[in-house]
């Protein structure tokens, strides 16, 4: 498994940061960034309200965290990936998979 991580992610997540007027924005800032393996596992085009969107999942393998939730996203090569589902492979497991949605907001 460890020859197949070959591609370098980032992994985010949201938080809030001062904004100069006294309030709060929302940014994304990196918690890691890591090897993964990238699997492509469908696609699809669908038009909403005149907008062509093209949506596709991916399911992220990497060495197992204990920080990673579906409330974070991936960026890789250039594209942000939200995280809809997180493996809970135990304890003993060395890895864990990420599947993720490019191509809708969150």
């Amino acid at each position: 498994m460890i020859g197949t991580l070959d591609q370098r992610v980032i992994i985010q997540r949201e938080a809030r940061t001062a904004d100069d007027y006294g309030g709060a924005a929302l940014a994304w800032v990196n918690v890691a960034t890591v090897w993964a393996s990238v699997r492509p596992l469908s696609g699809r085009e669908r038009a909403d309200f005149g907008e062509v969107e093209a949506p596709a999942n991916y399911r992220f393998t990497i060495r197992r965290r204990g920080d990673v939730t579906a409330a974070m996203r991936i960026t890789w090569n250039g594209a942000a990936y939200n995280i809809r589902f997180v493996s809970d492979p135990g304890a003993r497991s060395l890895y864990m998979a990420l599947e993720a949605e490019r191509g809708v907001a969150i």
